[in-house]
Parts: C-alpha cells; structure tokens; sequence
C-alpha cells in the first residue's frame, strides 16, 4: 500500500523525500542530487558525484575495507569494477601519490563508468583495463549483461554471448613493473579461482590485501571455499566473514595478521 501510493506522488518529489530519508538512515555519508548527478560526501573527507545515487553502495565501502584501509599512495587493484563508484571511492583514497586499476569486460558497465568517470574532476589515478581477470591472457566466453550479473559462467535472461579478453594479475603486474600492489577488491562473479591462480608470483612477492566477494556459486558450490582453499595452499591469512543479508567476502593477507 505505501508503494502504491509512493508511486503517485511526482517524480521530483519521490527524490527528495529518499534523499531525506536515506541521510537520515545511512550514518557516516551524506546524499544531495545537482541537475542529473547525485553527490555523495563521506565524512571521512572523500566526496565523489555519479550517474546514480549511492544509497545502496556505500556498505560495500566499510565491508571491502573491514581489515585493510585504502590510504593515500597506495596501488590498488578493483576486480569488477562495474560502473566504476568503488574505484572513484579508491581514486579518492590514494590520491595523487597512487593508482588504482579497474578491470572491467562488460562494454555496458563500461560506458556507465566512463560517464562517471567524466563527471567528477582529478581522476587522472584511474586506469581502465577493459578486460577481465583470469589464470593467464586469453579469449573467453563471456555473458554480457550491463549489470553486476555479467558473468563467465552464468548466462542470464537478459546476457548476450560473446568473447572477452583476460590476462592475470600476474602478467599485468610484469606490464605495468608494479613494485608494490597494497589491496585487491575482487568481485567477477565466480571468476574469482581462475583469477587468484593467475597471481601466485604476485602474492608471494608482493604480498597484497585482499577483499573477495565470495558468495558465486559454480559446480553448485560457493567459491569462498575454493578460495579458502587456494589461500590455506598458499599459507596465507585469511578469513571470510558471512553478512546478514548474504554477502560473503574473503579477505587475505597481511592485514589479518594485525588486526
């Protein structure tokens, strides 16, 4: 019934009232719309504008950075990177003094986060790889949706078949002579085991945090194990943390050891 009668009240208005609902419900960020960009401000300094409002996104902020904190200087890899909001958020963090490489295949997300990108001012830290992340480079399948839904492995309604190209974390870390890699955000919709195969060079060397959406299912299973799996190989820390409404993230490295 209050949807219903939500849906009738205009269009502008209907903006206004969850902008005020959402910044009193959400604590530690602030919402306001300009025009056709929303403006989201984080109390910890760091604001950044986008196509869409940011009310659902920002707990990925604190759940990603539960154990390790983005700060400025740092390298920092966002493994589907969608529409672009968390890497934005890792530009702020890192500010001039670090880089933050987002790898995303889907040319739909592609073009949303490019218009994202162009919206806000100092991004010149962001590098666009237009490609996914897989055990080595290659041309795969891929299900392109323009959604976090697009996926290797899961045809949706909506997908459409077509071919991508991927590398691993480890050969574009020889590309690009990184001498340090500081956090991993990764979520590629079970893609996640192929990827971490393809950066064991990297993990040894340069010893990486990470943060693994690790709720995807492939063969029926969720890949938290399989990911827990490779780092116990690895012996290296790691811990996943099981949310309330069914978010599992897999966090790794050194962070763990000082938490």
């Amino acid at each position: 019934m209050i949807r219903k009668i939500f849906d009738l009240v205009p269009k502008g208005m209907q903006e206004r009232i969850k902008l005020l609902f959402y910044n009193t419900k959400i604590k530690d960020f602030s919402f306001s719309k300009e025009n056709d960009f929303y403006i989201t401000k984080a109390n910890e300094g760091w604001s950044i504008l986008s196509l869409s409002p940011l009310y659902f996104i920002v707990k990925d902020v604190k759940r990603y950075e539960q154990y390790y904190n983005v700060v400025s200087g740092d390298i920092v890899i966002d493994a589907g990177a969608n529409e672009g909001i968390l890497t934005l958020i890792y530009s702020r963090k890192v500010n001039g003094a670090g880089s933050v490489y987002a790898f995303e295949p889907d040319n739909k997300n592609i073009s949303t986060f490019q218009q994202n990108i162009s919206l806000n001012q100092d991004t010149g830290n962001i590098n666009l790889q237009k490609k996914g992340l897989w055990n080595k480079s290659d041309v795969v399948e891929f299900y392109e949706a323009g959604t976090v839904g697009s996926s290797m492995y899961y045809e949706g309604k909506d997908s459409v078949k077509k071919t991508i190209n991927v590398t691993s974390i480890d050969e574009f870390v020889r590309q690009e002579s990184l001498r340090k890699l500081d956090f991993i955000k990764m979520d590629i919709e079970g893609a996640e085991i192929e990827a971490l195969a393809g950066a064991v060079e990297t993990i040894r060397s340069l010893k990486p945090n990470f943060a693994i959406a690790s709720y995807h299912l492939v063969n029926e299973e969720y890949t938290y194990i399989a990911v827990e799996a490779f780092f116990k190989e690895l012996e290296y820390p790691y811990k996943t943390i099981f949310f309330e409404d069914g978010e599992i993230i897999t966090y790794a490295g050194p962070q763990l050891q000082e938490a």
